[in-house]
C-alpha cells in the first residue's frame, strides 16, 4: 500500500519532470519543514530550502501588508546563479522551487496548474495504518 510519502514524491517527481529543468520541488510545511523533495539530496540543502522558504514567506507577507496588496499567491526572489519560486498551497503548505536564473518564473505555471490540485487531493486523503 503506498503512503502519504510515495504519492506526494510521485506527484513532485511528474511536476519536475515537466518543468524547465528544477533544481528542487520541495513541500514544506507550515512549521518551515520540508514534507517531501525532489530529488532527495537537492543542490542546495534541504535545511537551506526549508529556511529560505519560511523567510521567502515571511517577507512576501509583510511587503503585501504594506501595500495592501492582498493574500499572497506566490513570491519570487532570482539571483544571478539561481532562484527560488515559493508557491502558497495553502495556510500550512508552501511549494519551493528551484530554477536557473534565465528561467522565468511565468515558464513554471502551467506544471503548476496540472499538479497543485494533485498535491492538495493527496495531502487530503486519509492514511490508515495497520
Amino acid at each position: 500500500m503506498a503512503t502519504r510519502q510515495d504519492e506526494l514524491l510521485e506527484v513532485l517527481s511528474q511536476m519536475a519532470d515537466e518543468m524547465p529543468d528544477p533544481d528542487w520541488v520541495a513541500l514544506v510545511d507550515g512549521n518551515g519543514l520540508i514534507v517531501s523533495c525532489i530529488p532527495e539530496t537537492p543542490v542546495v540543502g534541504q535545511d537551506q530550502i526549508s529556511a529560505m522558504t519560511a523567510a521567502s514567506i515571511i517577507m512576501g507577507e509583510r511587503v503585501l501588508e504594506e501595500i495592501e496588496g492582498g493574500q499572497m499567491r506566490y513570491t519570487s526572489i532570482a539571483g544571478a546563479n539561481r532562484q527560488m519560486l515559493s508557491v502558497v498551497l495553502s495556510s500550512d503548505r508552501v511549494l519551493a522551487i528551484g530554477l536557473g536564473p534565465e528561467v522565468p518564473a511565468q515558464a513554471t505555471f502551467a506544471s503548476l496548474t496540472r499538479w497543485v490540485p494533485e498535491i492538495l487531493q493527496v495531502l487530503s486523503k486519509s492514511f490508515v495504518t495497520s
